[in-house]
């Protein structure tokens, strides 16, 4: 390539890093006499934030998230009990009284289950507060909470954590975080009732129908931009519908209500208008909220699938949480990334001359890319937590080094006496098949990774856009950037920052 047309792409190269550079990551700012755009707002401020990260910045983006506790019937929070308060002891068992277990209180009350009259723990309250624990987890990795936590807390409680990004249709996150943590709590079993009885196929022993027995599926449809939930009977189940809707046809004053319930309790309404043979489509009293359907959809088949515990929760009030950094948390982690690129930088036009500056266009490319494919590919979908930063940084590492690597072949090519062109084409071929594994490896690790849920599963998708990013910065860009850069330049040995040993050596 001629040396001006060198120059032309170089300079034009340049204005387009420079302006994808402010697109990605230039600061925030009012925009002064516009009725139009108020504000500019780079692609790095569209991230939807993980808990860990946490804080307010701008006017409507949340980190941090939700959090409240499960109690099992029967504990109580050392902050709520008050052994003095009679009323209170009262309440809770006074004949038995309580014990301390860590920061909770647990009646020995046989009734409760969590002790024998022995005054031995229950084993078997134990292993249903288990399988109500990995069912309760299961729900919120149903929902498709990308980032959330559930944890056991001094073995008899539960705290779940929501980040604040997640809100639903019309919610604000602290709504939609108290919606999802009040109706996964649920645990009773699920039955079919009529006038609040359970129907007599399910009580029936010598049948030993089960509900399972009744209903085939439950899912969520959408129609009109309307969500509902498809309760689809079995055959067993059609007849109990169908004498449900001819009771009510000939007389809706004696055909009493027909209705799913939880635990006793009435959650879904079944009326003959919404009985269609072997189906009812439900329609939830906020119709436009999906998120809400969703959750009740996923609760139900929870139900169907696991059927009943017996372990009641009481649910907490629902507070937020942040880290310690709160507000400045996306401030501390864009300044600490600023920074490694810098250092980055400078250190590689140090140590290797003007390919060092072949290796800043390869750097600040990869981080445009990374970024806007985070912001605009992922946003809204996977929130960026410090498992991004830490994928981001990887392939960040892994471009410098490359590059290294690519330098360190092409000198010891020239220190053999080759020429620089000779050298460059030697030092790429030697170092290919080396970049090449090892984004083939990372890459599979990263896919490997997807069989994972929540979290995991994010931080394996945003693994999978940072190789291959790397790969395309290494095995390609980076090369034509140098050859576009070495063409221009007169001195070649200067431009590797190569020294010329001459031998005085007659």
């Amino acid at each position: 390539m001629g040396k001006k047309k060198s120059v032309v792409l170089m300079t034009l190269l340049t204005i387009v890093i420079v302006v994808l550079c402010a697109i990605t990551a230039f600061p925030s700012f009012t925009i002064p006499f516009t009725n139009g755009i108020k504000k500019w707002n780079p692609a790095v401020m569209q991230f939807d934030l993980g808990m860990d990260i946490g804080g307010e910045y701008l006017d409507s983006h949340v980190g941090g998230g939700y959090y409240a506790y499960y109690y099992p019937d029967g504990v109580v929070p050392a902050n709520e009990y008050v052994e003095e308060d009679n009323d209170h002891d009262h309440d809770h068992g006074e004949e038995y009284g309580y014990e301390a277990h860590g920061g909770l209180y647990l009646s020995k009350d046989p009734d409760k289950r969590i002790y024998l009259e022995d005054g031995s723990k229950n084993p078997d309250f134990q292993e249903d507060f288990d399988a109500a624990v990995k069912a309760i987890s299961a729900r919120y990795a149903a929902k498709g909470y990308e980032d959330y936590r559930i944890s056991i807390v001094d073995d008899y409680a539960i705290r779940v954590e929501l980040p604040a990004s997640q809100a639903s249709d019309g919610f604000s996150g602290a709504e939609s975080a108290s919606q999802a943590i009040t109706m996964f709590a649920a645990t009773g079993e699920l039955s079919l009732q009529q006038d609040g009885t359970t129907i007599s196929e399910l009580t029936d022993k010598d049948k030993d129908y089960t509900i399972n027995d009744i209903i085939k599926s439950v899912k969520v449809k959408t129609e009109y931009e309307v969500s509902y939930l498809e309760i689809k009977f079995t055959a067993l189940g059609k007849t109990v519908l169908d004498n449900y809707v001819t009771a009510a046809s000939t007389d809706s004053s004696t055909a009493g209500t027909l209705s799913l319930a939880l635990g006793g309790e009435a959650i879904i309404s079944i009326t003959s208008d919404i009985v269609s043979g072997k189906t009812v489509k439900y329609y939830t009293a906020n119709q436009a909220d999906k998120q809400y359907t969703q959750t009740l959809c996923i609760l139900l088949n929870s139900a169907l699938e696991n059927g009943g515990h017996d372990v009641e929760f009481t649910v907490s009030e629902v507070r937020t949480f942040a880290p310690v950094y709160a507000k400045n948390a996306l401030y501390f982690v864009f300044g600490g990334l600023l920074a490694v690129i810098l250092v980055l930088i400078i250190a590689a036009i140090v140590k290797m001359g003007r390919f060092g500056v072949v290796n800043a266009y390869s750097t600040l490319s990869y981080v445009i890319v990374t970024a806007l494919c985070y912001a605009f590919i992922s946003g809204g979908v996977f929130p960026v937590t410090m498992g991004t930063v830490l994928v981001f940084l990887m392939g960040l590492v892994l471009v410098n080094v490359s590059s290294y690597q690519v330098y360190a072949a092409i000198k010891a090519e020239a220190m053999l006496g080759k020429t620089v062109e000779s050298s460059v084409k030697s030092g790429y071929k030697k170092t290919l098949w080396g970049f090449i594994d090892t984004h083939a490896v990372l890459l599979l690790g990263s896919l490997a990774l997807l069989i994972g849920v929540g979290g995991l599963f994010t931080v394996a998708v945003q693994a999978i856009i940072a190789v291959i990013t790397s790969a395309f910065m290494c095995l390609l860009w980076g090369r034509a950037i140098n050859f576009t850069f070495l063409s221009a330049s007169k001195d070649k040995y200067k431009y590797f920052k190569f020294v010329r040993e001459d031998d005085d050596d007659e």
